[in-house]
């Protein structure tokens, strides 16, 4: 898997389900990272329920994560 870098552009807040918006700051492709922040074995209950198929899963390794969400300016 390859390290992708983004300039998260917008964050959108659906309550369950925060979106990060923005670009790869390599070759500018439309980036979008959905961040399900409910209790993962509730997730994991529901998706069963359903039937879907599981998952598939990555180790996150060397995963590194940094959210610094700094307010606009005009937001001052």
């Amino acid at each position: 898997m390859t390290p992708v870098r983004i300039r998260v552009d917008r964050i959108v807040d659906f309550g369950t389900i925060v979106s990060l918006v923005g670009c790869d700051i390599e070759d500018g492709r439309p980036v979008a990272v959905h961040v399900d922040h409910r209790p993962f074995q509730a997730f994991w209950d529901a998706w069963q329920r359903q039937g879907f198929p599981q998952p598939v899963e990555y180790d996150a390794g060397r995963l590194t994560l940094t959210l610094d969400v700094v307010p606009d300016a005009a937001d001052d």
